[in-house]
Protein backbone atom coordinates (compact mmCIF):
# COMPACT_ATOMS: atom_id res chain seq x y z
CA UNK A 1 0.00 0.00 0.00
CA UNK A 2 1.03 3.29 -0.79
CA UNK A 3 2.01 5.89 1.93
CA UNK A 4 -0.74 7.87 0.58
CA UNK A 5 -3.63 5.73 0.83
CA UNK A 6 -2.14 4.85 4.24
CA UNK A 7 -2.53 8.41 5.41
CA UNK A 8 -5.71 8.88 4.13
CA UNK A 9 -7.10 5.34 5.79
CA UNK A 10 -5.88 7.10 8.92
CA UNK A 11 -7.22 10.54 8.08
CA UNK A 12 -10.99 9.28 7.80
CA UNK A 13 -10.49 6.49 10.67
CA UNK A 14 -9.37 9.18 13.17
CA UNK A 15 -11.89 11.65 12.14
CA UNK A 16 -14.72 9.06 13.00
CA UNK A 17 -13.34 8.54 16.46
CA UNK A 18 -12.92 11.77 17.17
CA UNK A 19 -16.89 12.63 15.69
CA UNK A 20 -18.30 10.27 17.44
CA UNK A 21 -20.71 11.55 19.97
CA UNK A 22 -20.19 10.66 23.80
CA UNK A 23 -22.91 8.34 24.88
CA UNK A 24 -24.72 9.22 28.71
CA UNK A 25 -24.78 6.28 30.44
CA UNK A 26 -27.44 7.34 33.11
CA UNK A 27 -30.57 9.69 33.19
CA UNK A 28 -32.15 11.99 35.99
CA UNK A 29 -35.31 12.99 37.12
CA UNK A 30 -37.55 14.71 39.63
CA UNK A 31 -41.60 14.99 40.54
CA UNK A 32 -42.86 19.10 41.32
CA UNK A 33 -45.94 18.97 43.00
CA UNK A 34 -48.60 22.31 43.13
CA UNK A 35 -50.27 23.66 46.03
CA UNK A 36 -53.55 25.83 46.55
CA UNK A 37 -54.99 27.08 49.70
CA UNK A 38 -58.39 28.47 49.21
CA UNK A 39 -60.07 31.21 51.55
CA UNK A 40 -62.92 32.62 51.90
CA UNK A 41 -63.27 36.47 51.05
CA UNK A 42 -63.23 39.08 53.53
CA UNK A 43 -65.75 41.25 54.17
CA UNK A 44 -66.11 44.44 56.76
CA UNK A 45 -69.61 45.50 58.48
CA UNK A 46 -69.97 48.54 60.20
CA UNK A 47 -72.16 47.63 63.76
CA UNK A 48 -72.39 51.44 64.75
CA UNK A 49 -71.63 55.09 64.20
CA UNK A 50 -69.39 57.17 65.76
CA UNK A 51 -71.48 59.53 68.06
CA UNK A 52 -70.26 62.33 69.85
CA UNK A 53 -73.75 63.51 71.38
CA UNK A 54 -74.79 67.20 71.79
CA UNK A 55 -72.45 69.52 73.95
CA UNK A 56 -72.39 73.38 74.57
CA UNK A 57 -69.24 75.42 73.29
CA UNK A 58 -66.97 77.34 75.52
CA UNK A 59 -67.90 80.61 76.43
CA UNK A 60 -64.59 81.65 75.49
CA UNK A 61 -61.10 79.94 74.69
CA UNK A 62 -61.37 76.15 73.05
CA UNK A 63 -62.03 72.81 74.58
CA UNK A 64 -62.48 69.00 73.16
CA UNK A 65 -65.01 66.28 73.06
CA UNK A 66 -63.43 63.30 73.51
CA UNK A 67 -65.04 59.53 72.41
CA UNK A 68 -62.76 56.55 73.91
CA UNK A 69 -62.71 53.25 71.65
CA UNK A 70 -64.70 51.61 74.74
CA UNK A 71 -67.63 54.32 73.85
CA UNK A 72 -67.16 57.02 77.25
CA UNK A 73 -67.53 60.56 76.55
CA UNK A 74 -65.33 62.71 78.12
CA UNK A 75 -65.17 66.49 77.88
CA UNK A 76 -62.86 69.34 78.67
CA UNK A 77 -61.36 73.30 78.45
CA UNK A 78 -65.33 74.46 79.15
CA UNK A 79 -67.21 72.33 76.57
CA UNK A 80 -70.51 71.31 78.44
CA UNK A 81 -72.11 67.75 77.58
CA UNK A 82 -75.91 67.69 77.70
CA UNK A 83 -77.43 64.04 77.88
CA UNK A 84 -80.11 65.38 75.06
CA UNK A 85 -79.59 64.08 71.67
CA UNK A 86 -77.42 61.16 70.30
CA UNK A 87 -76.01 59.08 73.21
CA UNK A 88 -72.35 59.10 72.75
CA UNK A 89 -70.59 56.26 71.75
CA UNK A 90 -67.79 54.78 69.90
CA UNK A 91 -68.05 53.25 66.11
CA UNK A 92 -68.06 49.49 66.22
CA UNK A 93 -66.72 47.18 62.76
CA UNK A 94 -66.40 43.46 62.32
CA UNK A 95 -64.64 41.71 59.68
CA UNK A 96 -65.38 38.49 58.31
CA UNK A 97 -63.14 35.83 56.86
CA UNK A 98 -61.09 32.84 57.03
CA UNK A 99 -60.32 31.58 60.50
CA UNK A 100 -56.81 32.07 61.92
CA UNK A 101 -55.39 34.49 58.73
CA UNK A 102 -53.40 37.72 59.29
CA UNK A 103 -55.13 40.88 58.40
CA UNK A 104 -54.27 44.60 58.00
CA UNK A 105 -57.13 47.28 59.34
CA UNK A 106 -56.90 50.41 57.85
CA UNK A 107 -58.39 53.42 60.14
CA UNK A 108 -58.10 56.72 59.37
CA UNK A 109 -56.04 59.19 61.91
CA UNK A 110 -57.66 62.20 60.55
CA UNK A 111 -61.13 62.81 59.29
CA UNK A 112 -63.51 66.22 58.61
CA UNK A 113 -67.05 66.68 59.88
CA UNK A 114 -69.18 69.52 58.19
CA UNK A 115 -71.94 72.15 59.04
CA UNK A 116 -72.17 73.87 55.66
CA UNK A 117 -68.72 75.37 54.61
CA UNK A 118 -67.51 74.72 58.69
CA UNK A 119 -65.33 71.77 59.71
CA UNK A 120 -64.46 70.22 62.20
CA UNK A 121 -61.05 67.62 62.66
CA UNK A 122 -61.72 64.13 64.42
CA UNK A 123 -58.63 62.80 65.21
CA UNK A 124 -59.74 58.83 65.61
CA UNK A 125 -58.32 56.49 68.19
CA UNK A 126 -59.36 52.85 68.24
CA UNK A 127 -58.80 49.44 70.63
CA UNK A 128 -56.93 47.12 68.48
CA UNK A 129 -54.35 45.30 70.13
CA UNK A 130 -51.14 45.88 68.67
CA UNK A 131 -50.60 46.99 65.18
CA UNK A 132 -53.09 47.47 62.86
CA UNK A 133 -51.49 45.91 59.97
CA UNK A 134 -51.26 42.72 61.78
CA UNK A 135 -54.04 41.27 63.39
CA UNK A 136 -55.38 37.96 62.98
CA UNK A 137 -58.93 36.51 62.53
CA UNK A 138 -60.16 34.08 65.17
CA UNK A 139 -60.85 30.68 64.66
CA UNK A 140 -58.49 28.16 62.20
CA UNK A 141 -57.91 27.89 58.82
CA UNK A 142 -60.76 25.87 57.35
CA UNK A 143 -63.75 27.88 59.46
CA UNK A 144 -64.65 31.43 59.55
CA UNK A 145 -63.02 33.79 61.70
CA UNK A 146 -64.05 37.66 63.07
CA UNK A 147 -61.81 40.32 64.18
CA UNK A 148 -64.38 43.13 65.98
CA UNK A 149 -63.13 46.54 67.17
CA UNK A 150 -64.28 49.87 67.93
CA UNK A 151 -63.17 53.68 66.67
CA UNK A 152 -63.05 56.51 68.96
CA UNK A 153 -62.03 60.27 68.68
CA UNK A 154 -61.55 63.44 69.85
CA UNK A 155 -62.75 66.82 68.14
CA UNK A 156 -62.02 70.03 68.92
CA UNK A 157 -64.31 72.76 69.89
CA UNK A 158 -63.56 76.26 70.58
CA UNK A 159 -66.02 79.48 71.42
CA UNK A 160 -65.94 80.57 67.93
CA UNK A 161 -67.22 77.07 66.63
CA UNK A 162 -70.53 77.88 64.45
CA UNK A 163 -73.09 76.01 65.99
CA UNK A 164 -75.35 73.03 64.15
CA UNK A 165 -75.09 69.56 63.46
CA UNK A 166 -71.55 68.39 62.01
CA UNK A 167 -71.47 64.90 59.89
CA UNK A 168 -68.83 63.36 58.12
CA UNK A 169 -67.66 59.98 56.96
CA UNK A 170 -64.51 57.88 57.31
CA UNK A 171 -63.16 54.69 55.89
CA UNK A 172 -62.26 51.49 57.44
CA UNK A 173 -60.66 48.64 55.41
CA UNK A 174 -59.12 45.41 55.47
CA UNK A 175 -56.60 42.71 53.48
CA UNK A 176 -55.52 39.60 54.01
CA UNK A 177 -51.52 40.07 54.76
Amino acid sequence: MSKLVVAAAFAVLSSAVLAAPAMAQSTASTTGTGSITVIRPLTITKNADLKFGTVVRPSTGAGSVVVSAAGARTVAGGVVALASGDTPQAAQFTVDGEGGQSISVTIPATFTMANGLDSLTVTTTNNLAGSAGAQTLSNALGSAGTLSFRVGGSVPVASTTNTGAYTGTFTVSAAYN
